[in-house]
């Protein structure tokens, strides 16, 4: 358990507040510890990011990807680390409570928990807080005011895309440092992997006229929904289809000729090489014999080795602005 979901479960565990009987519960951005930490089998979690939505699933818990229902008798949040996600959070859950139910709010101090309280002081009058587990609760009566949606914003004059997605703001450099080294003879069933937004995906459409169908791949709802509808309407002509999942865990059960991506190597503010690692994995399932991959990463992450020991053939395409190109062949 984290010690952000152990934060929101304080004010619980010590009796400074009760969970409410028979209502239903909202928990945003919810996990798995947090459902079973309540005790209650009246929740309904909302989590995008696919990995927590299996294991919340797993686990038996009605989870959606996207906030739904009206009328809750209390509602958790549990922040993240994108600040406009944690206000659009607070006020979804705001307009999702009935009007005087609890909304509890909790986060590391790191993720601004406190800071969220103090913006958020000439909107709600706040009831209760206390800091403990190196994050900051605080809770206020709802008033089921609507909540605005989040904003759109325009990458590049083309990529539409919205806050709390990766790069959600500008193209990533080491996104644009593969297009501009992908391989004009790319061709047949191509695969994105952690396709974000959809860049690259667009770019491969439009650089390598030889791929005759680009799927997506992406783990955020959200960022799953953005890339399918710019694939379409900046890439129509090229076959494609976007799944929300988890190539690192799932099997869509295709293979293809190629595959490209940008892994991520983040969990939470830490350095986590193994996310790549799994994602290299998951691209070795994916391929068909003699298929190949492509993927862009910081100089310091140390995939060559992986690649090197799971596939025939492997070698560096391109070193420049702290990013490298590196190639394998299954």
């Amino acid at each position: 358990m984290t010690d952000a979901t152990k934060t929101l479960l304080h004010p619980f565990e010590t009796g400074m507040l009760d969970l409410p009987e028979g209502g239903r519960v909202l928990a945003l951005n919810a996990t798995e510890p947090l459902a079973r930490g309540l005790k209650t089998s009246n929740v309904d979690a909302v989590q995008d990011f696919r990995p927590e939505f299996l294991k919340l699933e797993r686990a038996g818990c009605r989870v959606t990807p996207d906030v739904d229902g009206k009328d809750y008798a209390l509602a958790l949040v549990l922040c993240g680390r994108h600040r406009q996600m944690n206000e659009h959070y607070v006020l979804e859950a705001n307009a999702r409570v009935a009007p005087g139910g609890l909304v509890v709010v909790a986060g590391l101090k790191t993720d601004g928990a406190d800071s969220l309280r103090k913006r958020l002081k000439d909107r709600f009058e706040v009831e209760g807080q206390a800091a403990k587990h190196h994050g900051n609760v605080f809770w206020f009566r709802a008033d089921g005011a609507p909540a605005d949606t989040l904003e759109t914003v325009v990458v590049d004059g083309r990529f539409e895309t919205r806050p709390g997605m990766f790069s959600h703001d500008q193209i990533d450099p080491g996104s644009a440092l593969l297009a501009e080294h992908l391989p004009k003879d790319l061709h047949g069933a191509v695969a994105d992997l952690g396709a974000g937004w959809g860049y690259l995906s667009v770019e491969i459409a439009a650089r390598c006229p030889k791929a005759k169908r680009i799927d997506l791949y992406e783990a955020s709802h959200a960022a799953a929904q953005a890339a399918e509808a710019n694939m379409k309407r900046l890439a129509g002509a090229t076959a494609s289809t976007t799944r929300w999942l988890d190539v690192t865990s799932e099997d869509p059960r295709e293979r293809y000729d190629a595959v490209v991506m940008n892994p991520p190597f983040h969990t939470g503010r830490s350095g986590d090489p193994d996310v790549g690692k799994a994602m290299i994995a998951g691209a070795w399932r994916l391929l068909k014999p003699g298929g190949r991959l492509l993927l862009v990463a910081n100089v310091h992450l140390p995939y060559e080795a992986e690649l090197a020991e799971k596939f025939s053939a492997s070698g560096l395409s391109a070193r420049e602005s702290g990013f490298k190109i590196l190639w394998a062949r299954k």
